[in-house]
C-alpha cells in the first residue's frame, strides 16, 4: 500500500457513483454473462461475471532478470522506482545510494548517474522516477521537494521545485500519458497534477482524489534506514485506489467494490468496468491475528477485506488489478475492452513496491531471491 504522510488533515469527500438503469441501452456481449450499458449520460458500464468463459487466459513467463550479489551496477541496495523508456530500457532509482541505474532491454548496465549529495543531479531521498518523451528521465527528490531532468546519458539539465509540500509519499507515484504530460501525485493537497510535455514544469490541471470516511491509529514504519510515523488507517477500511492511463485519464476505485472507474480531468466518467465478486470476510484467526499485531479493539476492524487494493492499466490498455496478496503472486486482468480475461500467475513472487510497470503485453517490477536481494524482473504476457 502507498505511505502518505501529510502535516493537516483533509475533510472527507465521500463517493457516490450512481449507475442509473433509466433510460439505458443494454447488450449481451459475445462473452457470457458480461452485459454493456450505456447509459443516458454516455457513460459505457460493463458488468463482468466472477468466471470466464471464453477461450484460454493468458500465461506471464519470466524473460529477464537484473541483479547480482556481487558490488556492482546490478547489485541492488533498496529499488524504489523502476521506469522503462520506448526502446525497452530499464530504469531503477535505488534509494540506498540515491542513483538511477540504467540497463538495456537485454538487462546490460549501460550506466548509473544521480547520487547523494546537495549539488545539481543529486538527492537527499530520491522516491521516484519517469521517463517521459522525447529522452528525459526524471527523479523526484522527497525530502528537497524537487525534480530533476536528466537525458538518457545521465546530464542533469534542470532542477524544478514542487513548491511548498505538506506532505510526501514514498515511493512517489508518477505517470506519462502517450501525449507527454507529466502527472505527478500531490499528497498534501490529494490531487493529481498534471504538466505540460516538455523538459519543463508547466502546471495546466488537477484532478482531487475522494477521501472516504476512515478511522486511525498511531504507527511507526522504517524507510530508507529512518524511523517514521505515521497516522494509518484501520487495517482493511477501505480506501480509494488510481492511477492515470496512456490515454491521460485518471482511474478510480473504492476498495471495498470490483468496481473501476474511467475519468477525465473534467470529471466526466467515461467507462465503469465492475466484476460482479463480493469483498472477502474479515474473520477466524485472521480477524484475531490482527487485532493481536495491531493491539487493536476487535470492535474496531472491519467485517470485511478490501476487493481490491493497486489498479493500472498497461501502455496497451490492458486493466492489471492487485488484489491484495502479498508479495503479489497474481493479477486479476481486463483487456482493453473491459472485458474479464482471469487471473494471470506470476511465475515470482512481485514486490507491491516499487510500483510494478505496465507496457504493452510486459511487466517490469521486483522480486526478492534468497536473503531478500532485489532483482529486477521483466514478465511478459503470452495470449
Amino acid at each position: 500500500m502507498r505511505r502518505y504522510g501529510s502535516a493537516s488533515s483533509i475533510g472527507f469527500v465521500p463517493v457516490v457513483l450512481l449507475l442509473a438503469a433509466s433510460g439505458s441501452s443494454a447488450q449481451e456481449t459475445s462473452a457470457r454473462g458480461v452485459r454493456v450499458d450505456t447509459l443516458p449520460n454516455g457513460r459505457i458500464v460493463i458488468s463482468n461475471p466472477d468466471s470466464i468463459d471464453r477461450g484460454p487466459t493468458p500465461s506471464l513467463v519470466e524473460e529477464l532478470r537484473i541483479g547480482s550479489l556481487d558490488d556492482d551496477c546490478s547489485a541492488f541496495g533498496d529499488v524504489y522506482s523502476l521506469a522503462v523508456d520506448d526502446a525497452g530500457r530499464i530504469y531503477a532509482a535505488d534509494a540506498q545510494t540515491n542513483e538511477i541505474r540504467m540497463f538495456s532491454p537485454s538487462g546490460d548496465c549501460l550506466r548509473t548517474f544521480g547520487g547523494a549529495g546537495d549539488g545539481p543531479g543529486e538527492f537527499a531521498m530520491l522516491a521516484g522516477i519517469a521517463w517521459r518523451e522525447p529522452g528525459y528521465v526524471w527523479g523526484l527528490d522527497a525530502l528537497r521537494n524537487r525534480l530533476t531532468v536528466f537525458d538518457t546519458l545521465g546530464v542533469a539539465l534542470e532542477t524544478h521545485s514542487l513548491g511548498r509540500s505538506m506532505g510526501a509519499s514514498l515511493p512517489w507515484p508518477m505517470w506519462v500519458d502517450e501525449g507527454g504530460g507529466l502527472h505527478i501525485w500531490n499528497p498534501g493537497e490529494r490531487r493529481i497534477d498534471r504538466y505540460a510535455p516538455g523538459s519543463g514544469l508547466t502546471a495546466v490541471d488537477a484532478f482531487p482524489i475522494p477521501e472516504v470516511e476512515r478511522e486511525y491509529y498511531a504507527s511507526t514504519f522504517r524507510e530508507a534506514g529512518l524511523r517514521m510515523s505515521a497516522r494509518s488507517p484501520i487495517p482493511h477500511s477501505p480506501d480509494i485506489e488510481f492511477t492515470v492511463d496512456r490515454d491521460g485519464e485518471v482511474w478510480l476505485a473504492n476498495e471495498a467494490t470490483f468496481d473501476l472507474h474511467e475519468i477525465t480531468y473534467a470529471g466526466d466518467t467515461l467507462r465503469t468496468v465492475t466484476l460482479r465478486r463480493p469483498a472477502p470476510r474479515l474473520e477466524g484467526r485472521e480477524r484475531d491475528s490482527l487485532a493481536v499485531a495491531t493491539g487493536l479493539d476487535e470492535a474496531r476492524l472491519p467485517q470485511r477485506k478490501p476487493a481490491l487494493e493497486e489498479i493500472d492499466v498497461g501502455a496497451d490498455g490492458w486493466i492489471w488489478v492487485d488484489t491484495g496478496e502479498r508479495p503479489i503472486r497474481a493479477w486479476e486482468v481486463f483487456d482493453p475492452q473491459g472485458i474479464y480475461r482471469g487471473k494471470l500467475v506470476s511465475p515470482v513472487p512481485i514486490e507491491p513496491e516499487p510500483f510494478p510497470v505496465f507496457g504493452a503485453g510486459t511487466i517490469t517490477a521486483v522480486t526478492k531471491g534468497a536473503l531478500d536481494v532485489q532483482y529486477v524482473v521483466r514478465l511478459r504476457v503470452v495470449r
